[in-house]
């Protein structure tokens, strides 16, 4: 049997290289179990690592169109449905006017869905957006001729318009409105106004619109006319003007004053009519006694007199007059009654004085017959009476003068008047006299008249002596400008100290 031959290794040569280059022998030889595959290089992809500004471009573009959306929704002013009975001519285009000037311009006319009314849609210029809000009015301008008055010209030959008139300031945001059938006949009703009711057993020919007149100076007007509620009476609504509500206070008197007063004596005929249009739509008159009580608040209610008393027309009351007393934000003086009592004579009887003292940060200012002890008192018997305490009046005043004088006197829970508060006055002007800050007097400064110690008042104004030592405050900035004393010779405004 013949022996196996030992196996043979296979030699693997390299290619030869083309143009017959000889490549270098291996250094080992391969076998086939130690052939090796060749390596094949993979492409990885990886994303680039940086920002990108791409997506801005589009971010922007919508931030400029809802900025431009916004601004024009913005810039188109509101739009609010007013509701009126009849339509009169008005017609989309037309304007809402406010002060003569257009605020805005009627957008769309609808009938209402149930045929009842009108709508119309306003938009107003975004200047005017305040005008819609609670208790503002509206109505339509057209010719409208009455006895009284004749209104709407301008519409005969030109367009129909909305009218407004804007409610209380501060009111709530309003976006629909009932139109009014006729012009308010207070053009403004001011919540700083009074309204009243008066009443009478029959009507006395008045109309809504007829003037209440004081003096003959008209401050209100009657708003409506009709019976009450249980039909035994007549009513009248009046509405008061704010300058003039201090005039009305619970003594007032009300009377009748349309129509004509025709009079026949031994010098012919007379007759008297009060003005034309009291004539046409009647007219009432008011007058306030000199004690005419406080001034009235909403509601109040007064008896209406077809004629008027003759000594309800010699009253003379003064009254303050004006949209308000004193600066806003300006505060009375609050002066202390006080009483002084001393003891006279051999008999020692008991003298007393009373009136009116301030205290003031640098003591206590007054008549100086209420702060010093009277030249007839026994020695140390002047006794001052104020704020449920008692003082001693044996020393003399820190200062005296026109009339007046201070002492420094300490008073427990007491507000002191600052001294900054205090001035003099070179010439007369308008004042208060205050006592009772409740109700205060007007003063004109053509009722004061010069004198030594200050200014004294026209003699036709009679003040009650418990007036004595009541503050005089000017109405042009609140200051304290005197102290009013009451003698035999009448009244003074004495100056302050200086």
């Amino acid at each position: 049997m013949r022996a196996a031959e030992p196996a043979r290794e296979r030699v693997v040569r390299p290619p030869r290289p083309v143009g017959g280059e000889r490549l270098s022998e291996p250094s080992e030889r391969s076998t086939p179990e130690r052939a090796r595959p060749i390596a094949v290089p993979v492409a990885v992809v990886e994303p680039i690592r940086g920002r990108s500004w791409a997506w801005i471009l589009p971010i922007a573009a919508i931030a400029l169109v809802a900025y431009l959306g916004v601004h024009t929704w913005r810039g188109q002013g509101t739009v609010i449905t007013v509701r009126a009975l009849e339509g009169h001519g008005l017609k989309s285009g037309d304007p809402l006017r406010y002060r003569g000037i257009t605020v805005g311009d009627v957008t769309g006319v609808l009938l209402a869905p149930d045929l009842s009314s009108v709508d119309f849609s306003v938009r107003l210029d975004p200047a005017a957006d305040r005008l819609a809000r609670t208790g503002s009015r509206f109505w339509i301008v057209r010719p409208h001729l009455s006895l009284d008055s004749v209104q709407g010209l301008e519409t005969i030959i030109g367009a129909r318009y909305l009218e407004v008139l804007p409610g209380p300031e501060g009111g709530e945001p309003q976006a629909e409105f009932i139109a009014l059938e006729e012009p308010p006949i207070a053009e403004r009703i001011d919540p700083e106004g009074l309204e009243i009711t008066l009443e009478s057993k029959w009507r006395l020919g008045l109309a809504p619109g007829a003037p209440l007149g004081y003096r003959r100076i008209q401050i209100g007007s009657v708003l409506s006319v009709g019976l009450s509620s249980d039909a035994t009476t007549v009513e009248y609504r009046v509405y008061v003007r704010p300058p003039f509500v201090q005039l009305v206070r619970e003594k007032s008197r009300f009377w009748d004053v349309g129509g004509l007063a025709i009079n026949l004596g031994m010098g012919g005929l007379e007759i008297e009519i009060d003005s034309l249009r009291s004539l046409l739509v009647g007219g009432i008159a008011l007058a306030t006694p000199p004690a005419g009580g406080e001034p009235v608040s909403t509601g109040h209610r007064f008896a209406l007199h077809a004629e008027p008393e003759d000594e309800w027309l010699e009253w003379q009351p003064p009254l303050p007059v004006g949209s308000a007393l004193l600066p806003i934000g300006t505060t009375l003086p609050r002066p202390l009654r006080a009483q002084v009592s001393w003891k006279k004579g051999l008999l020692r009887t008991t003298a007393r004085r009373q009136g009116w003292v301030l205290l003031t940060s640098e003591g206590l200012l007054g008549p100086a017959d209420l702060l010093k002890a009277s030249e007839d008192a026994r020695a140390g018997s002047a006794v001052l009476e104020l704020a449920g305490q008692r003082f001693d009046l044996s020393l003399d005043p820190v200062w005296e003068g026109r009339g007046l004088a201070r002492v420094r006197i300490g008073i427990e829970d007491a507000s002191e008047w600052p001294s900054e508060l205090v001035r003099s006055a070179s010439a007369a002007e308008d004042c208060l006299v205050v006592a009772d800050p409740a109700a205060p007097i007007a003063l004109s400064a053509a009722r004061l008249l010069p004198d030594p110690n200050g200014w004294r008042v026209d003699g036709a104004l009679a003040f009650d002596p418990e007036w004595h030592g009541a503050c005089v405050v000017a109405r042009s900035d609140g200051r304290l400008v005197g102290i009013l004393l009451i003698g035999d010779g009448g009244a003074v405004i004495a100056r302050p100290p200086d």
